[in-house]
């Protein structure tokens, strides 16, 4: 039984990773992946999040241009996969047991994507004048996007803890508070 919900659940939130993104009027940059990773690692395990996220992204990526009429661009696609690879390690690196690990994922997920997809952007196009400025105007320029993604991933934190706490799912998260073992 809680293995059948824990599926319904994943399967819940991989619906509204990819379906939220049509939304037109959301916050850009504002997305449920770095949820559905989180939730999958702590759920299930990082084989079903590098395989299960790449496909969601893609999948929808198709479908936002098919339903927008924009043409499809492999570099783009292979910028945003590669951002989300990196996500799903570092995430996977960071799991735990508190809900102190659950935020951390999501922090430094979201700036994990920052730092490769900008950085991946500005070697790849030509937006930018391939310099020191070029590169800093570009990071600039991906920071009010950072913002959401960073303000709002660190309220799903919240989801994912307590969809994996409240269900029983995973045994590497509980609500022990995080204690200096140092100390």
């Amino acid at each position: 039984m809680k293995k059948d919900l824990k599926k319904v659940v994943f399967v819940f939130f991989a619906l509204v990773s990819v379906f939220y993104r049509f939304i037109p009027f959301k916050l850009p940059n504002v997305e449920f992946f770095s949820s559905l990773i989180a939730f999958t690692l702590l759920g299930f395990n990082k084989k079903t999040a590098l395989s299960v996220v790449p496909i969601l992204v893609i999948l929808s990526d198709i479908l936002l241009n098919i339903t927008l009429h924009v043409p499809f661009d492999f570099r783009w696609e292979a910028i945003v996969i590669v951002g989300w690879v990196l996500v799903i390690l570092t995430q996977y690196l960071l799991r735990g047991r508190k809900i102190y690990n659950v935020i951390l994922m999501e922090i430094v997920g979201t700036l994990a994507f920052y730092f490769i997809t900008n950085s991946m952007v500005f070697f790849v196009f030509n937006f930018y004048p391939k310099t020191l400025l070029g590169y800093i105007t570009c990071m600039l320029a991906g920071l009010p996007f950072l913002r959401n993604q960073a303000l709002f991933n660190f309220a799903f934190s919240f989801i994912v803890f307590a969809s994996i706490n409240e269900l029983g799912f995973g045994k590497e998260v509980s609500r022990e508070p995080v204690i200096n073992e140092n100390a």
